[in-house]
């Protein structure tokens, strides 16, 4: 039997810190000897459906677009998502790699409805990307939060996505091991809060 990897999601709000902390849990993991692969919703990697859908987000007028609506939006990141989920996460789960990933479905659904986008849509996109995960679910997802916006955000705004992180926190509580992680201090004390949360690694 092929060994299997492990799957570890940040989540959170834009300007939590997600990024940067994910960044050093993965200098930590590599530093107990595993092969780690960091990945991020949409992605970034040069010649793939996120880098596209990733420029698309941040300048529609440069591929010649008007407006794109909240729908049609993340069904661009749906899309770059089941690209990156068949293409590169699962594939590396199988070989027993553990794959560290910046965002996850959470965000599609907690920005895709504060942006407008009708819930019944967004929740059929979410459901068509939770068939492309079959059976893997994270090894465990941590949300970074804070209790004020960081950088000049709207602050109604910023309170939709936070309220929206927090319902996901309680809805899918029980499903996957999922820790709330307050960044208030500084990176160190968040990776080591993030490693006292860590199951044991494969």
């Amino acid at each position: 039997m092929n060994p299997k990897g492990q799957l570890f999601v940040f989540e959170g709000t834009d300007a939590a810190g997600k990024s940067s902390i994910s960044a050093r849990f993965v200098d930590w993991l590599r530093s107990q000897g595993k092969t780690v692969e960091p990945l991020s919703f949409p992605g970034k990697s040069p010649g793939t459906i996120g880098d596209l859908v990733y420029r698309i987000h941040h300048d529609p007028v440069a591929f010649g677009l008007d407006h794109l609506t909240a729908s049609s939006l993340q069904t661009l990141h749906i899309a770059a998502h089941l690209d990156a989920i068949e293409a590169r996460i699962i594939p590396s789960l199988e070989a027993g790699r553990t794959v560290v990933l910046d965002r996850y479905w959470w965000s599609t659904r907690v920005y895709g409805v504060v942006g407008g986008a009708r819930v019944e849509v967004i929740d059929k996109l979410i459901e068509a990307e939770q068939i492309a995960w079959g059976d893997w679910l994270p090894t465990a997802l941590f949300c970074i939060g804070r209790s004020t916006p960081l950088r000049d955000e709207p602050l109604d705004q910023w309170t939709l996505w936070k309220d929206g992180y927090d319902a996901m926190l309680r809805r899918e509580s029980g499903r996957y091991p999922i820790h709330s992680i307050q960044n208030e201090s500084s990176i160190d004390d968040c990776v080591s809060e993030i490693i006292r949360h860590c199951p044991p690694l494969a």
